[in-house]
């Protein structure tokens, strides 16, 4: 799978992206050298491509807005928010499969524009579909749906499927987004699947594939039990940017424990249990993450990546990955060779996973149900709850449940009442809006603003968990400079809003908006920088010391901008590995913030 904006990712200019599209991505990997003369032959690039379309990239974007002849501005890329700009970039890909424009429902946005948004992509996906109409030869298409509860995202299915009209056999299925913030609430996670496959007429539900975007590992089982057909998920890379390897055990009832076993076997007895015991010995897996410091003594993983891993040394990995301060150590190895094999053995663990969940669809009898009910017996990632919560919908489900011995995973009780279940969001409570604008706060406008009397200004970037505080960015920050906190006014640069000193954090605008600056805003960029470089014009010689902490490339460079302009502050951590958040959190960036408080405050007496 790819990201049709994804460009935004690699810091690639508007010239680069017309040299990514002179040609398919399939002709761009084939015929590569190795990288390293350690490194095997890279294969062709012949699998099918999945291009998705970049609607969450899209979700606030000034740069990427309407055409110019809609009212919009023209820009350097010539893409703009519309599905026929998103379908020529991926036909220029060469999607084999795509996804249609959608419009991304963030948890807790308001009704109103829930629902505009969700007619939208509707709209957007009836439009893809008339262009593809006449292309001769058009990619297979995936419809985005949204909703974030049974009932939204069954009328959304509905709902396309009633416009859709003579177009209704021109796509392969429905593709579910915006489902990453709830990727932890599998409960939630029941509802929308049950409620997009309950939509689909009979006669189509063997036709219409459904997709997850950002969801598998440990779900799969009980999803694909309750109906979805495929799915993608990047927490294996993400895992592997915090040195996590994921481990997938897989258990059985007279208590054998088999560590996760080649992404190559698709028989079970390859699995480490005689084959003549599984009719007896349900399986289940469990699921855990280990530092790649902390590797457990009798860690014996059999895919390629740990494979290579050994032939190096674990010694080796850790020396790199954790003594060495410099991506280009001279030596045969980087750290980012150990960050892409961890990536690559987590990525075997979800596909052994997969791979596993198919093989006990393909052998029928109710084994993906027994496996699926064992998982919950162990209540491994709380599919216990979510189980019982899909028998309350499916009827046939809690049925063969009971005729299988599992009484206990169905929610109705032996009075026939249903059990209470919980299905609260994840998420904070207060409503969001799209609508917001940079216009709609102003601390330089707040004549109810006035620094206090601490001596120091610390600088940082907003979170998306609102408020600010709260997130746990701004946590590990507080953390480290705890020693000096009623020395320190915080305030957060907003991609929206610019300077947000701590006092606003709770007030509505700066609560319930939703917006992450990039690369590509570069007009916003510059407002942001020019209403910081003013608040530290009128607000900046209150402090002893300037500050700002900040490693995400963006934002590190709009606070580092505004400083330089003004004259006086200093970027901390001074030289991190990598402009990426996950520097944010390191042990060693932090303490260089705690260091360099106690080096500027210790010796001083407020002037």
């Amino acid at each position: 799978m790819f990201q049709a904006m994804s460009f935004l990712d690699f810091n690639i200019s508007p010239d680069s992206l017309d040299n990514w599209r002179s040609k398919s991505l399939h002709e761009h990997f084939t015929g590569h050298e190795p990288v390293k003369p350690y490194h095997d032959q890279p294969e062709d690039f012949t699998k099918p491509l999945f291009v998705d379309s970049g609607g969450f990239k899209l979700l606030n974007s000034d740069t990427f807005g309407d055409r110019p002849e809609e009212g919009g501005s023209d820009n350097d890329w010539s893409i703009y928010t519309n599905p026929e700009s998103i379908l020529e970039l991926q036909l220029d890909y060469g999607a084999d499969i795509i996804a249609t424009l959608d419009y991304p429902i963030p948890p807790n946005l308001n009704e109103e524009e829930t629902t505009q948004r969700m007619e939208d992509s509707i709209d957007s996906a009836i439009r893809c579909l008339e262009l593809l109409e006449q292309r001769d030869e058009s990619p297979a298409v995936y419809v985005a749906i949204h909703g974030h509860d049974y009932e939204t995202i069954n009328w959304y299915v509905g709902t396309f499927l009633d416009r859709a009209g003579d177009l209704d056999n021109a796509f392969e299925g429905f593709a579910v987004g915006s489902l990453v913030p709830l990727r932890t609430n599998v409960e939630t996670l029941v509802d929308i699947v049950q409620g997009a496959k309950d939509a689909i007429p009979e006669n189509r539900v063997d036709d219409l594939g459904l997709h997850l975007f950002g969801i598998s590992g440990k779900f799969t089982a009980l999803l694909a039990l309750l109906g979805a057909d495929s799915f993608d998920s990047s927490s294996y890379i993400r895992a592997a940017q915090f040195k996590k390897f994921i481990n997938r055990e897989i258990g059985v009832d007279d208590g054998t424990t088999v560590r996760h076993p080649d992404s190559d076997s698709h028989d079970l007895g390859d699995f480490g249990v005689d084959i003549e015991r599984t009719s007896e010995a349900r399986w289940a897996a469990d699921w855990s993450k280990f530092s790649a410091d902390q590797i457990p003594d009798d860690w014996d993983c059999q895919c390629s990546a740990c494979e290579a891993l050994r032939e190096i040394g674990y010694d080796q990995m850790q020396s790199t990955l954790f003594d060495s301060k410099s991506y280009d150590q001279s030596g045969d190895h980087m750290k980012s060779d150990f960050y892409a094999l961890m990536g690559y053995h987590n990525f075997h663990v979800y596909q052994d996973e997969m791979d596993y969940v198919r093989n006990l669809i393909q052998q029928g009898d109710g084994e993906l149900l027994d496996y699926v009910a064992k998982m919950a017996r162990n209540d491994v990632g709380g599919i216990r709850q979510a189980l019982k919560r899909a028998t309350v919908r499916d009827r046939d489900l809690a049925t063969e449940l009971r005729e299988r011995g599992y009484d206990r995973l169905v929610a109705e009780r032996a009075d026939g009442e249903q059990e209470r279940l919980n299905v609260d969001l994840p998420v904070e409570s207060h409503e969001i809006s799209l609508e917001y604008t940079p216009e709609d706060f102003n601390v330089l406008e707040r004549d109810d603003y006035c620094p206090g009397d601490e001596r120091v200004l610390l600088i940082i970037p907003c979170s998306q968990t609102k408020p600010y505080s709260n997130s746990r960015t701004h946590r590990v920050v507080a953390d480290a400079t705890t020693e000096w906190k009623d020395e320190i006014h915080k305030v957060t640069v907003s991609g929206m809003y610019g300077p947000v000193p701590e006092e606003f954090e709770n007030i509505s605008p700066i609560k319930s908006y939703e917006y992450v600056l990039t690369d590509a805003e570069t007009d916003r960029q510059n407002l942001i920088k020019n209403r910081l470089v003013e608040y530290l014009n009128r607000f900046g010689g209150d402090f002893d010391v300037i500050v700002g902490y900040a490693t995400s490339k963006t934002y590190r460079e709009v606070i580092k901008r505004s400083l330089e302009e003004y004259g006086e502050g200093v970027v901390l951590p001074r030289e991190p590995e990598m402009r990426a958040l996950t520097e944010h959190f390191r042990t060693t960036n932090l303490q260089q913030l705690a260091d360099y408080l106690e080096e500027e405050l210790a010796p001083q007496t407020r002037n």
